[in-house]
């Protein structure tokens, strides 16, 4: 969605963020900064619904609507 209203990849946006203070780390392994948890970023954990062996896990991150505003304006 923020790719779409910026007319960038996935990739671009991950660097965006990270270049205005919003995350840290790097690819396959962000994580939200203070600030970017200020301006509406969360963390939800997401799993497979199996157990046992099968059981993975993964995070995905999402961020309020007016974070684009926020790329474009800081």
């Amino acid at each position: 969605m923020i790719g779409k209203k910026l007319g960038m990849t996935v990739k671009e946006v991950y660097l965006l963020l990270k270049d205005k203070g919003f995350l840290d780390g790097e690819e396959g392994n962000w994580s939200l900064t203070e600030l970017g948890k200020q301006v509406g970023g969360q963390v939800t954990q997401k799993d497979n619904g199996e157990g046992g062996f099968c059981r993975r896990t993964w995070s995905v991150l999402s961020w309020d609507e007016n974070i684009v505003n926020k790329l474009i304006k800081k």
